[in-house]
């Protein structure tokens, strides 16, 4: 009984611990669009370390079946910015020749490094602006 009472102490303080980590960078807001043969991905990306915000998109064309994205800086900062969000967000399109086609922004909270990709054929497309 010991070893049980111990193991849920212990579990409160590791998640405190976690918790109260700050992240450098963030994704929120993903939305997946599609148009005649091109599905179009975004997410809103913040720098909490330089103030930044990006709007990041990714574009799988239908007939190439090429992934590319970029991400642009927008004007200004949030106010109250969340601090919270999750370092994967994900998606998925309408329809894409038939199927639907997952997709999944990622972004490494340290480095900020940003990237989409897509289930069905594996690809993925850096989007990390350059400083």
């Amino acid at each position: 009984m010991k070893l049980l009472k111990t193991g849920i102490l212990a579990l409160p303080l590791i998640v405190t611990a976690t918790v109260g980590l700050a992240a450098d960078y963030e994704i929120f807001a993903a939305t997946a669009t599609v148009e005649t043969g091109v599905n179009h991905y975004a997410v809103e990306r913040l720098d909490h370390k330089n103030r930044k915000l990006h709007h990041c998109t990714a574009v799988l064309d239908a007939e190439t079946k090429q992934l590319t994205g970029q991400c642009t800086e927008r004007p200004g900062f949030p106010e109250n910015p969340t601090g919270k969000g999750p370092n994967v967000q994900g998606g998925i399109s309408n329809i894409f020749g038939g199927l639907p086609v997952m997709g999944s922004w990622k972004i490494d909270k340290t480095t900020g490094k940003t990237e989409f990709c897509i289930s069905g054929a594996a690809q993925c497309v850096e989007v990390t602006p350059q400083s």
